[in-house]
This record gives structure tokens, C-alpha cells and sequence, in this order.
């Protein structure tokens, strides 16, 4: 993944990636294969890989073909994983009212393990300009379930949070390069939604599941849980033990003594269920009569 993240960045045009990094599993497994494809890249650097250092300065934008020829001695060479991952992924931490310390905390110091260039991004001003206009044209204002609201309400509620994250995504995409002077390339947004979420239908249309490129659109929770445990040990990014052992959660509902939101309760099943839900269709290759009677 690592390999084919660095091969499709090539050959974009663009000049890194942008993450919404939430601080859960998914997010965090997507930064993580963009960290490796940043060590596989320093690794090569180091061994004097001639054509991927050119490859490194021309997607950063430090230089032509031509001048990387005649000034190869003083040219930018990626040797520091760490270093070129702050100029490679940008990501940002999009929290609402409705995001907990825990997860902020966490996406920020796996941006810092990585050493991504890492932003702290509100979001609460846009979802309310977004829900003044539906009041003002409709007439009413909708409300969570917990305060009172119906299961619609509910839903759209949290869908407008998502949604605006993936718009801000875009946003942020094509100008923070610019924001940083890096002249007037773009990046590539990535999603971060799995294919145990595909499968049950648990995900907004148009937010994380909507990208450029989903580098974990065909992986399960199960194996990305398994991949952020490798990397634990492997790539030393010790924030991913507490991702993998917190509970999976949108963190769209508010957070209330009583009632805290997560990925299972709403799904109504596990993610170990879905797990074999995915083999049984892929590997398998049951269509829902099978699956149900192997079940």
C-alpha cells in the first residue's frame, strides 16, 4: 500500500496528501501507510536513490528535471522520515462540540509521531451557519435524540457534520499549500472509511467515504486493527495501542453523562460480526441466500 501510495502521488501533479484524522482506527491506519511510504522513501534517499530523490524535490516543487541535474550536490534529499512527512501529509483534527479530548488528544500525537503537519480545525461555526439557513427557509430547528429530537432529526444532524468536514477537506486541499508558500500545487485527499462499513451501509454519503484515493476501501476493521498493532512495534507509533483499544465512535451525537455514541450500538452488531459478513461475500462468494444459510 505503502509502494502504490507513492507511485499514484507521482504521477498526480500533487504535492502531498490531506487527512481528516479523527484519532480512530480508520484515520489512523491511513496515516499510517502514508508514514511508511515516508520511511520507504527515506530509506531509498539514504542509499542514494538517485531517481526517487528526484522524484521527492519535483512533487515537492523544489526544482525542474533540468536543475536537479546540474545542482545535484546541494539538492534536497529526503533522508528523515519525519522531516519529509511534514512536508508530504497535512492533516487536521475537524472537531464539533461533539468531539472528545480523548480523540483530539490522540490525533494530535500521532501527527507528532509521524511528524505530519498537523492542524486543529473547529468546525461548529460552519455546521451552524449550514443549520441557521435550513431554519430560516423551514421554519423549524432539529434536534438530537437526546434532546428531544426524532430519528431523523438525528441522522441529519450528524450526516451536516460530516459532510462539512469532507467540503473543508477540499478546502484545505488546494490551498494549504499555498497557506504554507509552497506555490500553487494541490493535494490529494484521502478517505479512511473500510469495507465492514461499506458493506452494513454505516457511513455518510459525501464525508470520509467520498476522496481521492481510500487507501483502506477493501480492508476490514479486523485486519486494520491487526496492521495498527504491527505498526505499534514496527514503526514505534505508540498512540496507535490506545486507538486499537478504544472503542470505535463518530463522536456526532453529544456526549452526555447517560449516553455515549459508538460505531457498534448504532450498527447493531460488532465488528467481528461484519468481519465474517466480508468473507463469507468475498472469499466465499455468497450472495445473501448463501450467506444466510452457512450463517
Amino acid at each position: 500500500p505503502a509502494c502504490w501510495l507513492w507511485d499514484y502521488l507521482r504521477r498526480s501533479g500533487a504535492s502531498g496528501f490531506f487527512l481528516p484524522l479523527s484519532g480512530g482506527a480508520d484515520s489512523s491506519a491511513t496515516a499510517t501507510i502514508v508514514a511508511s511510504m515516508c520511511r520507504l522513501v527515506a530509506v531509498e534517499a539514504q542509499q542514494r536513490n538517485d531517481h526517487v530523490i528526484r522524484e521527492a524535490r519535483r512533487i515537492l516543487g523544489l526544482g525542474t528535471e533540468a536543475e536537479l541535474t546540474e545542482n545535484a550536490a546541494d539538492a534536497y534529499i529526503p533522508r528523515d522520515a519525519h522531516e519529509f512527512a511534514s512536508r508530504i501529509l497535512h492533516t487536521a483534527y475537524m472537531r464539533s462540540e461533539n468531539s472528545s479530548r480523548a480523540t483530539r488528544e490522540r490525533a494530535a500525537q500521532l501527527a507528532k509521531e509521524i511528524g505530519a503537519y498537523h492542524l486543529d480545525l473547529p468546525i461548529d461555526a460552519v455546521v451552524a451557519a449550514v443549520l441557521s439557513v435550513f431554519t430560516l427557509v423551514a421554519g423549524e430547528r432539529p434536534r438530537f435524540r437526546v434532546q428531544g429530537g426524532s430519528a431523523v432529526e438525528n441522522a441529519a444532524l450528524q450526516n451536516i457534520q460530516a459532510r462539512i468536514r469532507m467540503v473543508l477537506s477540499y478546502l484545505f486541499a488546494q490551498l494549504l499549500p499555498w497557506a504554507r508558500g509552497h506555490g500553487q500545487r494541490t493535494l490529494l485527499v484521502l478517505g479512511s472509511a473500510n469495507v465492514d462499513e461499506a458493506l452494513r451501509g454505516y457511513l455518510t454519503k459525501y464525508d470520509a467515504s467520498s476522496a481521492d484515493i481510500n487507501p483502506i476501501g477493501g480492508i476490514s476493521k479486523h485486519d486494520l486493527r491487526r496492521f495498527l498493532l504491527w505498526a505499534v512495534h514496527e514503526l514505534g507509533f505508540e498512540t496507535l495501542q490506545q486507538v486499537v483499544e478504544a472503542p470505535p465512535t463518530a463522536e456526532l451525537e453529544p456526549i452526555t453523562g447517560e449516553y455515549v455514541q459508538t460505531d457498534e450500538a448504532d450498527m447493531g452488531m460488532t465488528y467481528a460480526e461484519l468481519t465474517v459478513y466480508g468473507r463469507l461475500r468475498k472469499i466465499g462468494r455468497c450472495g445473501p441466500v448463501s450467506m444466510y444459510e452457512r450463517l
